[in-house]
């Protein structure tokens, strides 16, 4: 019915156990009416609109973290590694969790396994702690008898991206404080030093005689200064930051950003390696695990995080679905160097395809690991380039007018 609305009801049966549920009617009278169609005796009805307060706290802003997913699934292992059942490691679990959100979530999941389903149907109905490579995982972990095994590797992946992530995070620290004193400086000399030299030569009648420099500066203060200025610096940020989402989710501009990152210095080199290192271990994992190799490509095409990457191992379904060699099309896409097709090349021809993607994987993860030790190191000369040039303007910007105020007054 168009007027109907959606009411949340408590309810008690014969045996005094209480009832929870929600019911569509055009008010609380069909509610009622139903509750007695069902043998039920009502102790309230209220419209559900949509907010309930009380569940405010199992709000889980931003999703789960990484760290909390690999928590969990190292503990599980370690339960199922000493031979506890899945039902009590995961009532064992959900009951030590802080994250309420997770608490629920995992709580559903041993439901679910209560009432048959197995354990990566449980968790990709439930809960978003594994991706897509991880459900097919666990199915295959699952069919196999190799459970254990299957999450103990989906541990140490989850593991090998948090340290990515925090080596990463760690690496950023340093040119993030830099830039920020830089911020904070170029703050400083816009909005109090500028305006101070202005007036100076105001006062001697000589503001033609400002060095063009620092009248750029000038302008740029009383932007800045001024309300509308910089409502408009603030209008202008907001809606280029839309725009770039905008253009970002459509199918084109992502490609184009991807394409642009992998071009970046330092980090585009960085990026690639992450993503050579991604594909030959996720790819090796779901081959030993027994996923069929057209539908092992399809997951992990979808996984990698560059959208060159991407669409590049996407291009090798169809190919390789007509018998095509997977070594072929990955070396047409132009993303994968030589050895890394070579290899794979050998490892098809050898029937040792799981194994050399495995060992590619290894090898470009210790690359990933040399380049984010040395993160800080290859990005100094960039800071210092960056850092030298603003000292070199703001020492040109703000005392050159003060050396040339002599002739001014002469």
């Amino acid at each position: 019915m168009a007027n109907e609305r959606k009411f949340k009801y408590v309810a008690s049966d014969k045996n005094n156990q209480q009832v929870i549920g929600n019911y569509k009617a055009e008010n609380r009278d069909q509610v009622a009416e139903y509750l007695r169609s069902k043998e039920l005796f009502v102790v309230s009805i209220n419209q559900d609109l949509g907010i309930d307060f009380r569940d405010l706290s199992k709000i889980q802003i931003g999703g789960i973290s990484l760290k909390e997913r690999l928590i969990l699934v190292k503990q599980l292992s370690a339960m199922l590694k000493a031979g506890l059942p899945v039902l009590q490691s995961l009532e064992i679990l959900s009951k030590q969790l802080d994250n309420k959100a997770l608490q629920e979530q995992l709580l559903q999941v041993y439901s679910d396994v209560e009432g048959g389903i197995t354990l990566s149907a449980a968790f990709q109905k439930n809960t978003k702690l594994f991706n897509e490579i991880q459900i097919n995982l666990l199915i295959a972990g699952e069919k196999s008898g190799n459970l254990v095994e299957i999450i103990e590797q989906i541990g140490e992946d989850m593991e090998k991206s948090n340290e990515l992530k925090s080596k990463i995070r760690s690496a950023m620290i340093y040119p993030a404080i830099i830039f920020v004193v830089i911020g904070i400086v170029m703050v400083v000399l816009v909005v109090f030093m500028v305006p101070t030299v202005e007036s100076l030569y105001k006062d001697f009648n000589a503001e033609d005689k400002i060095p063009t420099i620092t009248k750029f500066l000038v302008v740029l203060s009383q932007f800045f200064t001024n309300p509308f200025g910089l409502g408009t610096i603030i209008l202008v940020g907001i809606v280029g930051f839309i725009s770039f989402n905008s253009f970002k989710a459509t199918e084109g501009g992502r490609l184009i950003v991807a394409k642009i990152t992998l071009k970046l210095p330092v980090f585009g080199s960085l990026i690639q390696k992450i993503q050579l290192a991604q594909f030959g271990r996720l790819l090796s994992m779901l081959l030993l695990s027994g996923v069929p190799i057209i539908e092992a490509l399809r997951i992990v095409s979808k996984s990698l995080g560059n959208d060159v990457y991407q669409r590049a191992v996407a291009s090798t379904i169809d190919k390789v679905a007509k018998g095509i060699p997977l070594a072929v099309p990955l070396a047409n896409s132009g993303v994968f160097p030589l050895i890394y097709t070579r290899m794979i090349s050998t490892g098809e021809q050898t029937g040792n395809l799981d194994k050399v993607l495995a060992d590619m994987g290894k090898f470009y993860d210790a690359e990933v690991n040399e380049t984010t030790n040395n993160l800080t190191k290859l990005m100094e000369p960039l800071i210092l380039l960056i850092v030298g040039g603003m000292v070199a303007f703001i020492a040109v910007a703000v005392y050159l007018p003060i050396y040339s105020l002599g002739s001014v007054i002469s």
